[in-house]
């Protein structure tokens, strides 16, 4: 899955800068789009900038059809994750390909609608401080509330995103609370290993260019995204173990009743 999902990012990095060019100037939509890559991939910033700038111009302006084919290549992730999410789950139906394919499809242009509303809210947080100026108020921005909510938010927005894919991908629905438990183990394993990681590579602990050369940045890329792909799958399994937990329990509590 993490072969996937290499060859499925910089297409969905490439997607989300079309869609925000159209509103945004495209070195500002670029530096928006590699902004929220590197706070997920914070020890690879300057080789997805670097890639995407020579991808962008070898490329060049890219129309609707070109926007498809992006959004088609990058959903190939998103469709492993799907397969193996369904297969996860206790006594799930089956999928094809085309099923699956159709999810990642939906994902990916979930992922973009969010996107999007993140545009509007960093818009509106730029704006804010202006009328803060004009009430004799204290800039947001300085706030501590507003230090504390820059950190909270995108690890709420994380539990969000996993909550509605241990919720809805899978074939057969598992309880809400099952799922809250898991999504708040993957945001956690997520959150942990990414600072673990990153500070190991960034203290020198992990030097994989010094066996690998000028390649050791994308082996990290290639390591970190096995890495989160395998905590999401194990995530799945620990939403079905509490799924079977929960469905023996309601066996135990009927037999007692019924004795």
């Amino acid at each position: 899955m993490a072969f996937y999902a290499f060859f499925s990012l910089f297409p969905l990095l490439l997607v989300l800068i079309v869609i925000a060019s159209f509103w945004l100037d495209n070195e500002i939509a670029f530096q928006k789009v590699a902004s929220l890559a590197t706070q997920i991939l914070p020890f690879a910033q300057n080789m997805i900038e670097t890639n995407l700038r020579e991808m962008i111009g070898l490329r060049g302006a890219s129309g609707s059809i070109g926007i498809i084919g992006y959004i088609w290549s990058s959903s190939s992730f998103f469709t492993a994750l799907s397969r193996n999410l369904n297969t996860t789950a206790q006594n799930a139906p089956k999928r094809n390909f085309f099923q699956n394919r159709a999810i990642a499809l939906v994902i990916v242009i979930l992922m973009i609608v969010f996107f999007g509303l993140a545009l509007v809210s960093s818009t509106l947080v730029n704006v804010l401080p202006q009328f803060g100026t004009l009430w004799d108020m204290i800039n947001i921005q300085e706030s501590v509330l507003w230090t504390y909510l820059s950190k909270i938010i995108p690890i709420l927005a994380s539990f969000l995103f996993f909550v509605m894919l241990y919720r809805f991908v899978p074939g057969k629905k598992s309880r809400m609370k099952s799922v809250l438990i898991t999504s708040a183990f993957t945001t956690l394993g997520w959150e942990t290993s990414s600072r673990i990681f990153t500070w190991m590579v960034s203290e020198g602990f992990i030097r994989y260019e010094a066996i690998y050369g000028s390649i050791g940045t994308l082996l990290a890329l290639l390591f970190w995204i096995y890495l989160i792909c395998y905590i999401t799958i194990i995530g799945a399994h620990l939403c079905t173990v509490l799924e079977e937990r929960s469905n023996r329990q309601e066996v135990l509590n009927a037999a007692k009743k019924i004795s």
